[in-house]
């Protein structure tokens, strides 16, 4: 019984995280990108940005993920710097900067480039930065739902495995109860014979006895008859 109720309180436990997990995924995420510029050292770089509905920390170590698709990242403070970057398969020795800030419960990540460095190249960026930002956003949530999914996959499968042990247990008491039922009726047939064979043998030794005392008349009568055969015998001179 205590496995059963402990049984009935992880279903219930699966099935409050289920809906609280479900309520997550009512909502689809929207990434939007704007063009923003930030002044780093100084000078005016030209980027654009998104908002994200994540902790500081979580979009900083995604943003670096990501941008190792496209140079190496190095992080310093709250910016990021990718050299050797490579854009459409072109290797540049320009460098790609990007940051991440708390923005209440947000984090705005930002992406961009100093024109005057990149000069003559900066079409290439920014040909694909908007797009840079976006796919980033966009990765991000789908990269969080997949870990939300997985983990209610988890769940499924430790709900199926309870379930099916729940099953297993079933079939087993069901066979005990069946096995018990057997031994039930083989005990009853068992007794209806032994009463059959106790009123037997009452019978058998009544008669026994009847008998037992019918040969007690008998054997006297004959001891009788052999003590007067011999009293015969012993007048005869």
């Amino acid at each position: 019984m205590k496995d059963i109720y402990r049984n009935m309180i992880n279903m219930k436990k699966f099935v409050i995280f289920y809906f609280v997990l479900s309520s997550s995924f009512l909502f689809a995420q929207t990434v939007l990108v704007k063009q923003e510029n930030q002044k780093i050292k100084g000078e005016s770089l030209y980027g654009f940005a998104t908002t994200i509905e994540a902790p500081a920390s979580e979009v900083s170590n995604a943003l670096v993920r990501y941008l190792k698709t496209y140079g190496k990242p190095k992080v310093q403070d709250n910016q990021i710097t990718v050299s050797e970057t490579t854009f459409s398969g072109q290797a540049y020795t320009k460098a790609l900067i990007a940051s991440s800030e708390l923005k209440g419960n947000s984090t705005k990540a930002w992406m961009g480039i100093n024109l005057k460095e990149w000069a003559a190249d900066s079409s290439v960026v920014l040909s694909q930065l908007e797009d840079m930002v976006k796919q980033f956003g966009v990765n991000f949530y789908r990269d969080k739902i997949q870990a939300q999914i997985d983990e209610a996959q988890k769940a499924v499968d430790i709900v199926d495995k309870q379930q099916q042990r729940t099953l297993n247990e079933q079939q087993n008491i069901q066979q005990r109860i069946e096995s018990n039922k057997r031994e039930h009726q083989q005990l009853v047939k068992a007794i209806q014979k032994n009463r059959a064979d106790s009123a037997a043998l009452v019978i058998r030794l009544q008669v026994n006895k009847a008998s037992n005392d019918s040969l007690k008349v008998v054997s006297e009568k004959v001891k009788q008859a052999l003590i007067f055969q011999r009293e015969r015998q012993s007048k005869v001179n």
